[in-house]
């Protein structure tokens, strides 16, 4: 159970984090309250962020398959709507549940901590952007997948894949020189370019929330190649023939 107090003083500011005492007198430490206050609310976003993984990509690994089964897809293509309008409107509905449970936990954790240390950072909230953004690029894959597989289960597990195995092996190829013929390097450059990157979006969120500045391309990075797998995706779902 976390008990946190904050009581101003004369000599400086005590901090009890499970029942241990950090004492910020002096100046000379560096647990400052603010710097504490970061570190937990980093964890928190860290945590909500592969919740989000995890959980929500699971609760959307359907949204395509169910839209491609024979008798649903008969069904919705027979009223007067665009392909693009149906697929856009499945992605940007199963976004919005998404945005609402990352944003309501992220608010909710806000609120109770901001309000127990007395400091209300909103660098923590912003964090929410950061997740939504790399959340919004593997569920364009996921889309991808599902376009060219129709299995919600396959297409989950490949998104998995590449995301937790194939895009951390191919960024410590590039990173670290391990092939160096002209002919693959810059293909690997590339393809580590395009792929989603966990290790850069959880340092993203810890230096988004501890108040450091972050690279433009933890957010455009995700969003760019993201938008272009969607168009991708939902060219297929238009040029199909069910």
């Amino acid at each position: 159970m976390l008990n946190i107090k904050i009581a101003g003083m004369d000599s400086g500011v005590i901090i009890s984090i499970f029942g241990n005492s950090v004492n910020n007198s002096g100046g000379n430490s560096d647990m400052s309250p603010e710097k504490v206050l970061g570190y937990i609310q980093s964890g928190i976003a860290i945590a909500i962020f592969f919740v989000s993984l995890f959980i929500s990509l699971f609760a959307v690994s359907g949204v395509y398959p169910d839209l491609l089964k024979k008798g649903s897809i008969d069904l919705i293509l027979s009223k007067p709507i665009s392909r693009y309008s149906i697929f856009f409107q499945r992605f940007s509905g199963a976004m919005t549940v998404i945005a609402g449970s990352i944003f309501y936990i992220l608010i909710f954790s806000w609120v109770v901590l901001s309000s127990k240390f007395g400091m209300w950072n909103v660098r923590f909230l912003y964090s929410g952007a950061l997740i939504l953004i790399f959340f919004y690029n593997i569920f364009s894959v996921l889309a991808l997948l599902s376009m060219l597989l129709k299995n919600g289960v396959v297409s989950l597990l490949l998104t998995y894949f590449i995301v937790f195995i194939l895009s951390p092996i191919v960024s410590a190829i590039d990173r670290f020189s391990v092939i160096s013929s002209k002919i693959y390097r810059p293909l690997i450059s590339s393809l580590d370019f395009i792929l989603p990157k966990l290790s850069d979006t959880v340092i993203g969120i810890t230096d988004m929330v501890t108040g450091k500045d972050i690279s433009v391309y933890v957010l455009a990075g995700p969003f760019l190649t993201g938008t272009a797998v969607l168009l991708i995706s939902a060219y297929i779902f238009r040029r199909r023939d069910f």
